[in-house]
């Protein structure tokens, strides 16, 4: 973590003036090294924030007048002279480290403020499924990540994707934008998952340096035609397999056949087909809940997660998973998590899709009445001016008299 850095950093700088100290006793008056002391306090002003320099300048003046006492020559003009110079430095590497840090402070929050934006927290029911998306941001010690989801709601069925960007910072969360703006480009328009994540990549491709990668997975979700049961189709790039979790059964990964590349890599994926019952549950994940450890070390278990996610409504068990992880990790996330909760359930039909033949298609919230002024993937749907996306067109209503 980056405290731990910080610790490290610091007891570095600390540490480096011993040896210039004792090298100044052993060449005795006649040669000073105390003025090389600067060095730990500009070795702090580069990584540390303003009262930890500003620790280590005072440490560093009263080494060096130590020095001075031990050596007799405390009061000499010259001696008096490095003391101040010393004093003055690094009081001006305080303000200095303190104003990076503040500059730091303001572009995480820019960054962390744009992710959210991206990430909104989401529940809806669109056909036979219903759907849970919830972003938990890592402890103010950790670097902001490059976590991803997104969208869309398509002739095929809905399809959606969740991928982690390789990298931390502001560059990360700039990537992140591109990837769900390309995918919902392509999603609407490709006939397919494999040919969605390629165009993805040709167009994420001028983006990337030449050690950059997006891990993802796609999916597609459409109903079989019967009273029961959500065909899934997969596609995954490098990504965390996701956990199915059926209602009367163990819950197992999902894990390709042919593991493939991530995006920016080429891939070429290998589409995975799932069907399920009623009241199963797909739970889609980064490697921030994959990877979360326990102060002693150890990972978490996924299929322990099983209780949290098997709490009625979906809100329920997405707050609970939340909470079993920061159980498990004593509230300290090393990075950022996003998952997402999809539950196959029968479809709740609109009392318009019954009275109109053009409203086929609506979606109803989750846990509560339809409601058909609200779309529940507007903040997800691309908006175009160009040529209308295929499919049918609203009967219109009768002219007015």
């Amino acid at each position: 973590m980056r405290l731990d850095r910080d610790r490290g950093w610091l007891l570095f700088a600390l540490l480096l003036g011993v040896p210039i100290a004792v090298g100044d006793l052993v060449l005795g008056p006649a040669q000073s090294l105390v003025g090389l002391l600067m060095l730990c306090t500009l070795l702090a002003a580069t990584r540390l924030d303003g009262p930890c320099t500003g620790s280590v300048a005072l440490y560093v003046v009263l080494l060096a007048a130590g020095v001075a006492v031990w050596e007799g020559d405390l009061g000499e003009q010259g001696m008096l002279v490095r003391l101040a110079v010393l004093a003055l430095g690094g009081a001006y590497a305080t303000w200095s480290a303190a104003q990076r840090v503040a500059r730091e402070g303001e572009l995480t929050e820019t960054s962390s403020v744009a992710q959210r934006a991206i990430l909104q927290p989401t529940t809806f029911r669109l056909g036979g499924v219903t759907v849970c998306a919830r972003y938990h941001s890592a402890s103010p010690q950790a670097l902001l990540g490059g976590d991803l989801y997104a969208f869309a709601h398509t002739a095929a069925g809905l399809r959606l994707l969740i991928g982690d960007v390789r990298g931390n910072g502001l560059p990360a969360v700039r990537l992140s934008a591109a990837v769900i703006s390309f995918f919902r480009d392509s999603a609407y328009t490709r006939p397919d998952l494999p040919a969605v994540l390629d165009a993805t990549d040709r167009r994420l491709a001028a983006l990337l340096g030449a050690e950059d990668f997006v891990t993802a997975l796609a999916a597609e979700f459409r109903t079989t035609g019967r009273s029961a049961g959500v065909r899934v189709r997969l596609a995954n790039c490098g990504h965390h397999p996701p956990l199915l979790l059926p209602a009367g059964a163990p819950p197992r990964l999902l894990a390709p056949a042919e593991p493939t590349t991530p995006l920016g890599l080429h891939p070429v994926p290998v589409v995975q087909d799932v069907v399920l019952g009623p009241g199963d549950r797909l739970l889609f994940y980064t490697d921030g809940l994959a990877e979360a450890r326990s102060p002693e070390g150890d990972m978490v278990d996924l299929a322990g997660l099983r209780s949290a996610c098997s709490q009625a409504a979906l809100d329920d068990a997405a707050d609970a998973l939340q909470e079993a992880l920061l159980r498990h990790t004593d509230g300290v996330l090393a990075d950022d998590v996003a998952f997402i909760l999809v539950e196959s359930c029968p479809p709740v039909p609109s009392p318009d899709a019954r009275g109109a033949s053009g409203a086929r298609g609506r979606s109803v919230p989750a846990g509560g009445a339809p409601r058909a002024s609200r779309d529940p993937l507007r903040p997800y749907r691309k908006e175009r001016r160009g040529p209308r996306l295929p499919g049918p067109e609203p009967s219109p209503g009768p002219p007015d008299r």
